[in-house]
C-alpha cells in the first residue's frame, strides 16, 4: 500500500439519500447508518477533520491544492537520496512544527469519542499525521504515521519531535528568530504575514517564499547511529556529506546515506508500514459498514480501503464537504453521502440520540 496523489475532478458530489440534502435529513441518515443493530462501523478520517484545529486540508476551500494551484508535496525518494531536500524539509518542517505541537483537538475529535463510547463507532482509522485523535481514542491506525516522532532510516532508533526540534534549534541559531516570529503568531492567534507568506502544509511544513535559501541549515545525525560509529556528525551533532552512500554490513537500512532523521510519517510514494497495513485491514473486516468523514479519498492508501470494502459488500457512507475520489462510481443506493461538515453532522447525531 503506497501514498500516491491523485487529482479530483470536480463534479458535484453525490447527496444519498435525497433526504440528506439538509443538515437534519442529513443526520438522520448518518445516524440510522451507526446504529449497532446493522453491524460493526469502522471510521476512516482524512485532514477536513482537523482544519478547526488550525491545520490546513490538502483539497477544501482553503486547502493547500486550493490556495497554492503549483504546490508538490515532497517525495518519499526526493527525502532519502537528495541531502539538499532534506535541508529544506527540516528547514521548513523546524517552522511548522510549533502549529502542529499547540493544535488542540476540536469538537469532531471530540463528537468521535463519544459515538466510540456508544457503540456506534467501533474502530477508527485516520490518515492524518497530527496525532489528535488520541485525545479521545486509545486504538487510533495511523496508515500516514505520526509527526510526533522521527526515525532513523538506518537503524530504527526513534526520538520524540519536541526532541529534535531541540537540536535543530541549537544547529540553526539564525532561524530561530522567524521561529520565535511564527510562535509569537499563533500564541496570539493571529493570521499568517502576508509578506513573509507563511503557511502552514497538512503534512506539518511551512510554506516559505521562493527566495528562501536553505544552504546553511543543518539537520541531526541519528544520535545511536553516532555512538555506535555507524554514521558520523560534526562537533554539534549536525549530518554530514561523509556519511552519503555509506555501505553498513547487515544493515535494514532504507536510505543509502547513513544515519538519516525522518519524520516517522508516510511521504508520498512511500509504502505503509507491513504492520500498520495489517492492522487497518483488520479493522476494515471486522466491520459491516465503513464511514468515511472529512477526506477526498485523493490518495490511494486511503481509496484502496474503500474500494476493497465494498468489493467485499460492506456499505459505504462519507460524511465531506467536496469532492470525493470514485465516489460516483462506487456508492449505490444503499449507501450514504453528505456534504456537511463532520463536526455539524455527529454533534446532531448525538444530540438527537440523547432526546430518544
Amino acid at each position: 500500500m503506497i501514498r500516491v496523489p491523485y487529482n479530483l475532478k470536480s463534479i458535484p458530489p453525490l447527496i444519498l439519500p435525497p433526504s440528506a440534502s439538509t443538515l437534519e435529513g442529513a443526520a438522520s441518515a448518518v445516524s440510522e447508518f451507526l446504529s449497532p443493530s446493522t453491524g460493526k462501523t469502522t471510521l476512516l478520517t482524512g485532514a477536513g477533520i482537523s482544519v478547526d484545529s488550525g491545520i490546513p486540508d490538502y483539497r477544501g476551500p482553503s486547502g493547500t491544492y486550493t490556495v497554492n494551484k503549483d504546490y508538490r508535496p515532497i517525495f518519499y525518494s526526493e527525502f532519502i537520496n537528495n541531502h539538499i531536500i532534506r535541508r529544506r524539509y527540516w528547514a521548513r518542517s523546524f517552522l511548522g512544527w510549533p502549529a502542529i505541537s499547540l493544535a488542540r483537538p476540536n469538537k469532531a475529535h471530540e463528537y468521535v469519542g463519544k459515538l466510540m463510547n456508544t457503540g456506534k463507532i467501533s474502530n477508527i482509522i485516520t490518515q492524518n499525521v497530527d496525532s489528535l485523535h488520541s485525545a479521545y481514542v486509545k486504538d487510533v491506525t495511523e496508515i500516514h504515521g505520526s509527526l510526533a516522532k522521527v526515525i532513523c532510516l538506518t537503524c530504527g532508533s526513534t526520538y520524540g519531535r519536541e526532541e529534535v526540534q531541540t537540536q535543530l534549534s541549537k544547529l540553526n541559531p539564525a532561524w530561530n528568530d522567524l521561529l520565535l516570529q511564527e510562535l509569537d503568531r499563533l500564541t496570539k492567534n493571529a493570521s499568517p504575514d502576508p509578506i513573509k507568506d507563511f503557511r502552514l502544509n497538512p503534512d506539518g511544513d511551512l510554506e516559505l517564499p521562493s527566495s528562501v535559501r536553505y544552504e546553511a541549515f543543518e539537520y541531526p545525525t541519528c544520535p545511536s547511529c553516532a555512538s555506535k560509529g555507524i554514521a558520523k556528525a560534526s562537533s554539534s551533532g549536525a549530518w554530514i556529506t561523509e556519511n552519503e552512500d555509506v555501505d553498513v554490513p547487515h544493515s535494514k537500512r532504507k536510505c543509502k546515506d547513513v544515519g538519516v532523521l525522518k519524520p516517522n510519517v508516510v511521504f508520498f510514494g512511500e509504502h505503509v508500514d507491513e504492520e500498520i497495513k495489517k492492522d487497518a485491514d483488520r479493522k476494515m473486516q471486522e466491520a459491516s459498514k465503513i464511514l468515511v468523514a472529512a477526506s477526498s479519498l485523493a490518495t490511494y492508501s486511503a481509496f484502496r480501503l474503500i474500494k476493497e470494502g465494498k468489493t467485499t459488500g460492506k456499505r459505504i457512507g462519507i460524511i465531506n464537504m467536496g469532492p470525493v475520489r470514485g465516489e460516483h462510481d462506487i456508492l449505490t443506493t444503499d449507501d450514504i453521502r453528505v456534504s456537511f461538515k463532520v463536526a455539524d453532522i455527529l454533534g446532531l447525531v448525538l444530540e438527537n440520540e440523547s432526546l430518544n
